[in-house]
């Protein structure tokens, strides 16, 4: 017997096993009632309203009740969910020893020392029956299980067999009227016994009876439905037998008595197994028995144990991801896991004499295949240690052939296959040796180790002195030694997959790479019971507790996918068949050996997985498909700093705010506090702009808290004067004098300063002001005293501080501050955008952030169109001259430059730090930098980009945003300091982001021109930005087909029709294809090209038909209209107007299309910019998408 549990108690007189939770209920001789959960060891709940010994209590089958009697003559019926008694049940003379429920019936039966058994309707709360006959105390009473039958036993040293089935009768026909029309009938009393019987219960699957008495005797007895007698009888008890319990498992019982000892018997071989002696000493009184696991408990006068009779740990072994080995008991079985097929392998009874047949002997521990042989099933079974050998650690192993069924038995402490007929083990004295079977041949290594852990390619791990030691047994060479814990002497498993090496102890996981550097770790409170790799390739830990199945992720972050009634042994989590589905298939096994499975919701796992991985696609679909988040996602998200996907889960507005302006997004921070109204978030907003430099913001949030203090202030470090006046006029009127006269301070205009002192009726000071500053004054007020006081003073003329930027002197004034902007969510905040037609809420707030911009783009906008109008025109007058310059020809001038250049770099990296300025820069290191030269070189010489000034503007916000000063000690000069970001090297700015946002709205809208200026602005930004290639194609589509649909007016038809039809062969998103596609099937339907329509319509219906189920695109009544457009075009099957267009331009897209011309290319020309790879019909001019390069 093995102890799982030991708790120190009053002492214990009625003990009951929770029908499915993990608990126990213990009735305690001091009057208490304690419910524990025995598998945390911790006790639950306490009900104390007895007023006497608890002898007896007991749990019911399937309702939240259960019943106690006690020493106060009272039974109580008590409901564990509301901690409350629901009732007492009062009628017995004497003490009450035992409560007992029916298994069926609202029923339950008691026992007492007034010789009387009584039987009680829970429901009614009335007696409806008295059992009589005994002459002396009745100790126990029972239900049958299944049967209609009642047992009794006395201290007059008889058993009594009644039968229950006419009082159920009656019950069921509602005839059941007072306890005396309803005396049992007796079926037999059964005799044999010496001395007072203390205990008997029914078996659940046999007609037997088991009796304990005071004669140190136990007794087995046989009914019928008329009689009963005695068939065998055990002794060894030295004592009082105090209870007897049939064991669940089979033909054995257990006993205890106040002999101290607890035993074990088995009913066929009619012998004692085992024997449990009380670690205190002291007397057991009584027992309980789980019916669906191994568990039993036992209690005595000072402590509660809880026994099991095998291993809760499973032996097992899976092979191949499908074939399952199963060890159980003495048998050797394979599980199928994809069929659910079982097979028998072989019993160890039949393979060897030395193999045991008792039954808690030789049992199998662990299995192992050999799965460096191929051609045979060989496994390494680990067998139980006899009570001899376990002190001393050592096991008894056998080598099994499945095909042969050869095997061959050896003992060690612990062993493993490493090759073909191999085994690495550890001897009696833990020295370390290989072990060749097929031979019979032993290799000593000069190592020593008491516990060994397969690894890969035939290595092994193993703890000695603080070491995790990898050894490889081939070669006879440690070749890893990892410094670790005391912890890891105590190490249970070892997993690998194609990344990690995870190693488990007792209450801890450890992660390592390859090379054993530590990656991360968890520790538990309670054991951890088994634990494994996602798979091959998913480098997520799942691992079961005693009550749960958690998971890990590399990062750290840990979670809990639920709660288990039984402690769960994790063998496989099986990805289900859908790859989109987050459903996965976890086998297990619970502490009895049965195989069992259930569905994982992994949804949570993998959305933190995709967060670690920057899996956007799958970050976005999850957003999308969720429609309700739990607390603790938005929690993670807000600690993992990803509040813009946190900002997307909440409804409620002061949390938005907090999570807009953790992020760093003002525009969103400001729209949520503009809805809240609330002075702390304007302040909140306020500060955090002023950090990161956005004046703009900050002045509005002073204005909303009328903060003329901090408005001064900030005007004057900006340089507006204007505003300062407006702010001194408000002042005025509102008779503010402190501001007034601070303001009039920083505006330092002396005639206001004076002009403030009189209206303050200080008519002296202003006189002195007048005096001081060489103005005309009154010299009637200065006397001599004024004049001698002034000279002592020495005064200074106060001159405001110098704006930072000045409206009439800087062109960028209407910017923020400089500043480098890096946003942690950089990419994330792309996932923002939602389907305008699904998510109107989302729809409304990016119409607001782009109304903001609008008027400072159309200005841009205007400015950009009047200098390419110019630029061509240059271009025109002067194409010979422009073909030499972009011949790329190094001369000895040139090297000379080229050496002037490498020695300004030099200088640039000593002056902003740059970190490696040898190495190959790119285009925004180059303009950061100052390097222009270099960068229009650069360009030219791989983009062949001639027309440089369309970026000038931007080339100028990118250098102001990337240096900043830093401020040194007194009297040396702020030491400039150059920013630089991994996300400027891989992602778009948010302005970018923003740009591109605004083209798809302004599509969606039908603004053509705007959104063709949006996307060539677009384009010309991520000239900069080599590694943002994927943004190049998007714009060339969006600007062909805008240049498609604006070329429109004023064409023929039959033109008209080409072009709608070259719009609809541009790739753009699929809601805006979609609208191409049915701008040109109507236009072509209207104008009888019915040919053309049915084309467009066939490639239409196959876009609509893969769109997402929901989409708003892809309407019900938008596909049948379009169907019914497709067959009356293919019931015509004519064109009205010859056009240049077939089905497979739509497939092609729009790469055949001239840029310049809008025709098809049927020459396969080569003149292409190198920049968007638009082809051209001539060669020597300008490209037509992006209005930077030359073709050539």
């Amino acid at each position: 017997m093995i102890v799982k549990f030991h708790k120190k108690t009053e002492r214990i007189k009625g003990l009951s096993f929770h029908p499915k939770q993990p608990w126990l209920l213990i009735g305690l001789h001091s009057g208490t009632i304690q419910m524990i959960d025995y598998r945390l060891g911790r006790t639950i709940e306490e009900f104390v309203e007895h007023e006497g010994p608890v002898r007896s209590v007991q749990f019911h089958q399937s309702l939240c009740l259960f019943v106690s009697g006690s020493d106060d003559f009272t039974v109580r019926v008590w409901n564990y969910k509301t901690k409350k008694c629901q009732f007492v049940l009062r009628g017995h003379l004497d003490f009450v020893r035992c409560v007992h429920f029916h298994p069926e019936l609202p029923w339950c039966v008691s026992a007492s020392d007034d010789q009387t058994s009584r039987i009680w309707n829970y429901q009614s709360r009335q007696m409806i029956a008295i059992v009589t006959g005994h002459s002396h105390y009745v100790m126990h009473c029972e239900f049958h299980p299944t049967k209609d039958f009642l047992i009794t036993c006395s201290l007059d040293q008889t058993i009594r067999l009644w039968s229950i089935s006419q009082l159920k009768k009656r019950f069921t026909q509602k005839n059941v009227q007072n306890e005396q029309q309803n005396e049992l009938e007796l079926i037999q009393i059964l005799e044999g016994h010496n001395q007072g019987v203390n205990w008997c219960t029914f078996s659940s699957t046999e007609n037997l009876i088991l009796s304990a008495s005071d004669d140190k005797k136990v007794k087995v007895w046989k009914f019928y439905e008329s009689r009963g007698f005695e068939i065998d009888s055990y002794t060894g008890h030295n004592n009082n037998v105090s209870s007897v319990k049939f064991h669940p498992y089979g033909d054995y019982f257990i006993s205890n008595s106040e002999d101290n000892t607890i035993r074990l018997w088995d009913m066929k071989k009619k012998i004692e197994i085992d024997c449990f002696t009380n670690y205190e000493l002291d007397r057991f009184w009584v027992s309980a028995v789980h019916q669906n696991n191994n568990y039993f408990a036992g209690g005595s006068d000072s402590a509660l144990y809880i026994f099991t009779l095998f291993k809760n740990r499973p032996a097992i072994d899976l092979v191949d991801n499908k074939n399952l080995f199963v060890g159980s008991k003495k048998q050797i079985k394979l599980i199928d896991l994809q069929t659910n097929q079982e097979k028998d392998i072989k019993n160890f009874q039949e393979i060897s004499n030395s193999i045991s047949d008792n039954l808690l002997q030789d049992n199998i521990e662990f299995i192992q295949q050999n799965i460096y042989e191929t051609s045979k099933n060989q496994l390494l079974v680990r067998l139980k240690q006899n009570s001899h050998n376990k002190q001393r650690g050592i096991c008894k192993y056998v080598i099994f052939e499945c095909q042969t069924n050869i095997s061959q038995i050896f003992l060690g402490k612990t062993a493993i296959f490493i090759g073909k007929s191999k085994i690495l083990k550890s001897k009696e004295n833990s020295e370390l040796e290989i072990y060749n079977f097929e031979v019979d041949s032993h290799t000593a290594l000069g190592y020593k180790a008491d516990k060994l852990f397969s690894y890969q390619g035939g290595k092994a791990i193993f703890y000695t002195d603080q070491m995790i030691n990898v050894l490889d047994p081939v070669a006879n060479q440690v070749i890893h030694q990892i410094p670790c814990s005391i912890e890891f002497n105590n190490m249970k498993k070892v997993l690998t997959n194609d990344t990690y090496v995870m190693i488990q102890t007792k209450k801890a996981i450890y992660l390592f790479t390859k090379s054993f550097q530590r990656v991360t770790q968890i520790s538990e409170s309670i054991n951890i019971k088994s634990v494994l790799f996602l798979s091959r390739t998913q480098n997520i830990i799942i691992y079961s507790t005693k009550v749960h199945i958690k998971y890990l992720l590399i990062n750290g972050d840990s979670g809990i996918f639920g709660t288990m009634e039984t402690v769960p042994y994790l063998i496989q989590l099986q990805q289900p068949i859908d790859k989109q589905s987050e459903k996965y298939k976890l086998y297990y096994m619970n502490n009895v050996g049965k195989l069992l499975n259930m569905s994982l919701d992994c949804s949570e796992m993998l959305f933190k997985q995709a967060l670690i991985d920057k899996n956007i696609k799958y970050i976005q679909n999850f957003l999308k498909t969720r429609k309700i988040f739990g607390d603790l996602i938005t929690s993670y998200l807000y600690q993992k700093g990803f509040s813009m996907l946190a900002y997307q889960l909440v409804d409620d507005k002061r949390a938005k705010f907090q999570l807009a302006l953790s992020s760093n997004n003002l525009e969103l921070s400001y729209r949520t506090c503009d809805d809240l109204k609330n002075p702390i978030c304007y302040q909140q907003l306020s500060e955090e702009a002023m950090r990161q430099g956005n004046h703009n913001i900050v002045e509005v949030c002073q204005q909303k808290l009328r903060s003329s203090d901090q408005l001064s202030f900030l005007y004057t470090i900006t340089g507006q004067n204007e505003k300062l006046n407006v702010l001194s006029t408000i002042a005025k009127e509102q008779n503010e004098y402190n501001t007034r006269f601070q303001t009039i301070l920083h505006l330092g205009n002396i005639n206001q300063r004076i002009q403030f002192l009189q209206d303050c009726k200080l008519n002296h000071i202003a006189n002195l002001s007048k005096l001081v500053h060489g103005l005309d004054y009154d010299k009637k007020f200065i006397i001599s005293e004024d004049l001698e006081w002034l000279q002592s003073l020495q005064p200074e003329t106060l001159q405001p501080p110098i704006s930072i930027i000045r409206s009439k002197q800087h062109p960028l004034f209407s910017m923020n501050w400089p500043h480098n902007f890096i946003d942690q969510e950089q990419q994330y905040n792309q996932l923002i955008v939602e389907d305008q037609d699904t998510k109107e809420k989302t729809q409304k707030q990016q119409h607001e952030k782009s109304s903001k911009n609008q008027e400072k783009q159309n200005i841009n906008n205007l400015k950009i169109q009047d200098e390419k109008q110019e630029t061509e025109i240059l271009q025109q007058q002067d194409k010979e001259e422009i073909f030499e310059d972009c011949q790329w020809e190094i001369n000895e001038q040139e090297l000379l430059e080229l050496q002037l250049n490498q020695t300004t770099l030099d200088f640039k990296s000593l002056q902003y730090g740059y970190p490696d300025y040898k190495k190959v820069l790119s285009p925004v290191e180059q303009v950061i930098t100052e390097q222009f030269q270099q960068f229009q070189q650069t360009l030219k010489s791989t983009k062949n980009v001639t027309n440089l000034h369309l970026c000038k503007d931007y080339m100028k916000q990118l250098c102001l945003s990337s240096i900043m000063e830093i401020t040194q000690i007194p009297f040396l000069q702020s030491a400039p300091y150059m920013l630089t970001s991994l996300q400027d090297k891989q992602h778009f700015n948010r302005n970018s982001q923003n740009l591109l946002k605004q083209g798809y709205k302004q599509t969606t809208d039908g603004k053509f021109q705007d959104a063709l200026n949006t996307f060539k602005n677009l384009l010309r930004q991520a000239l900069f930005y080599d590694k943002n290639t994927d943004i190049v194609p998007i714009c060339y589509n969006y600007i062909m087909a805008m240049n498609c649909e604006l070329n429109k007016k004023d064409q023929s038809v039959s033109r008209q029709i080409e072009l709608a039809c070259y719009m609809a062969m541009c790739d753009l998103q699929p809601i805006h294809r979609s609208l191409t596609l049915r701008a040109a099937m109507s236009l072509a339907y209207k104008h009888k090209n019915y040919l053309t329509g049915a084309q467009v319509a066939k490639y239409l219906l196959k876009l609509l038909e893969k769109a997402p189920q929901g989409s708003a695109y892809a309407k019900i009544e938008v596909i049948e209209n379009v169907k019914k457009i497709q067959k009356n075009c293919e019931q015509q099957s004519r064109n009205e107007y010859q056009i240049d267009f077939e089905e497979e331009y739509l497939i092609q897209g729009c790469k055949i299309l001239f840029a310049d011309t809008l025709t098809i290319n049927k020459e396969q020309s080569n003149h292409q910019c190198q920049f968007d790879k638009a082809i051209h019909t001539q060669n020597r001019k300008i490209c037509k998408i992006c209005d930077l390069c030359y073709i050539n």
